[in-house]
């Protein structure tokens, strides 16, 4: 009988049901208060990290509309500038690029970027509140399901930067929501929007390419083998969407690319010696800060122990192999456990919904040997992991799984608090070194040149100083020179040994950091934690002048 009920109800919540615009807004108003509190504060957080590259990026389409990854980046490289072209491994996020133009046609204020991405931000909760809904949940968990994709880091503190992970999310939810819309009620414009976001989502991020096969697959009604036939005798007229978001990613590709370019730096970022760490950063974000673990944990926990405990073991010998690196270790462990096991079960039960939303969560996976894969590459991800969240948790009564949803998002609100305010006084630190150190002296009338990347490389050239390019114009003696010691400055100096400090800033955390001592939000190269404590020697921007 209880069976039966179960089967009962699972079946009436996946018939196809039309969503109002008022349903969703219900839906998703509490996430949209959530983050429009969280962000505002922030509107004029000093550009930071990768944010000058998308700017710049910005600057090079309002000249050449037609030619977006053609610009020079002269970053902390001893060794040389480094040529964006159509070719190489970064060329792949011009959306962010051409969103970023009204910013800079409006003087590239910081507002106006944080603004754009407000507006992202609200466009991915009310898609992930009506996704929730298409998917056949109530409204109770559209909410919650809205409020998680809030809260869990690093979506907020994404969305306080100028970088295509929050338009990469927001793509990534359009798509998937007008595709079930699509699905259930085969309405033309819902296909055109699902193609137009498809499209665009490969070139927000390279790796959201691959939505377009995991789209082809949810538009099947059954994933067994012998079925598929079957359903694609049916008519091509459903995978129309999947369709056209290839010609429209194609279309852009043959329009921004030039033929004769190679693809000569992607060797220098690509490579087998990048897969370990990697991999292991993918599966602990899997754990932390993206709550998979703990609802797959509470589902076990419930239905089967014994496999808690293997895995556990196995996690806790496993972390004993590098002594530095325990709690990583043991926690990519558990998270490699948590994916076989919820493999294994996806791929026994041969069900549509469940190896669709497996798929969605491992899309990151075939970018592992890319030269790092911070979590924010994860973001567009976080959408699956919540509706499968959902689904782990439905073995428990709807008012325990809803008190356990309720403590992860407040748990994961402050985190992601944290990070935003300790991220905003890291780019505040190199605003205010570079308009202190350069501004008095370009002032008195003395050559400043400058030699930094994040924050610096976009606000020293308005303080006044001279960007140093390898091979070309260099400081002469008298001359000033800044660099970012935290920004791999030393590297710089290396090539101007006679020198003498004439002033330096130095800073201390109060907020915690998200750069630095083993702590990256931005790259799990530098670490594979997003926040942390503590401070580092090398927390100062420094002024020279060379002899």
């Amino acid at each position: 009988m209880e069976i039966a009920a179960k089967t009962e109800v699972e079946a009436e919540r996946r018939k196809p049901r039309t969503i109002s615009a008022a349903a969703v807004l219900a839906c998703a108003w509490p996430a949209l208060l959530l983050a429009t509190v969280c962000l505002l504060p922030y509107l004029n957080k000093p550009y930071i990290n990768d944010d000058p590259w998308f700017l710049t990026m910005a600057q090079q389409i309002v000249r050449h509309p037609a030619q977006p990854p053609e610009f020079t980046m002269c970053w902390t490289m001893p060794e040389g500038c480094y040529k964006v072209t159509p070719g190489n491994a970064l060329a792949g996020e011009e959306a962010q690029g051409y969103l970023l133009v009204p910013t800079i046609l409006t003087g590239a204020h910081e507002w106006t970027a944080h603004l754009t991405q407000l507006v992202l931000v609200w466009i991915a909760l009310a898609a992930m509140a009506s996704l929730a809904l298409r998917f056949g949940w109530d409204r109770q968990r559209a909410m919650l399901g809205a409020l998680l994709l809030a809260a869990v880091a690093p979506f907020l503190p994404m969305a306080s930067t100028a970088m295509p992970d929050t338009l990469a999310t927001a793509l990534a939810l359009v798509a998937m929501e007008r595709l079930a819309a699509w699905k259930a009620e085969q309405k033309w414009s819902q296909c055109a929007a699902a193609a137009v976001a498809l499209g665009l989502a490969g070139i927000a991020r390279p790796h959201l390419v691959l939505l377009l096969p995991l789209a082809a697959f949810f538009l099947l009604e059954s994933a067994q083998p012998k079925e598929l036939w079957r359903q694609l005798r049916r008519g091509f007229r459903l995978w129309t969407p999947v369709f056209a978001g290839c010609a429209i990613l194609l279309a852009i590709v043959l329009i921004t690319r030039k033929p004769e370019l190679v693809l000569k730096p992607v060797a220098t970022m690509m490579g087998l010696q990048n897969v370990g760490h990697n991999l292991v950063a993918f599966l602990l974000y899997l754990v932390f800060p993206i709550p998979l673990a703990a609802c797959w944990l509470a589902n076990r926990l419930k239905t089967a122990p014994l496999r808690i405990v293997i895995v556990v073991a196995v996690a806790g010998a496993v972390s004993f192999l590098q002594p530095g690196l325990r709690l990583v270790l043991l926690l990519a462990t558990v998270g490699l456990g948590m994916l076989i096991d919820l493999l294994y079960e996806a791929l026994d039960k041969a069900e549509v919904t469940g190896l669709f939303l497996m798929l969605w969560i491992l899309i990151p996976l075939p970018i592992v040997d890319y030269l790092q894969l911070p979590a924010k590459l994860l973001l567009p991800c976080i959408p699956a992991v919540i509706l499968l969240c959902f689904r782990l948790m439905a073995c428990y009564p709807l008012r325990v799984s809803r008190a356990i949803a309720i403590g992860l998002i407040a748990a994961s609100a402050c985190y992601s608090l944290l990070i935003l305010r300790a991220d905003a006084e890291f780019a505040e630190f190199g605003r205010d070194s570079m308009y202190r150190l350069i501004s008095p002296h370009v002032a008195a009338g003395q050559k400043v040149w400058f030699a930094n990347q994040f924050s610096a490389y976009w606000y020293a050239p308005l303080a006044g100083a001279t960007l140093v390019v390898p091979g070309g114009p260099q400081p002469r003696p008298g001359d000033l020179l800044v660099v970012g010691i935290i920004e791999g400055g030393a590297a710089t100096l290396a090539h101007f040994p006679h020198r003498a400090l004439v002033d330096e800033m130095t800073h201390e955390h109060r907020f915690g950091r998200t750069w630095g001592s083993g702590v990256n939000l931005y790259s799990n190269r530098g670490g594979y934690w997003m926040w942390g404590l503590g401070d580092s020697a090398d927390d100062r921007y420094e002024l020279w002048r060379i002899n």
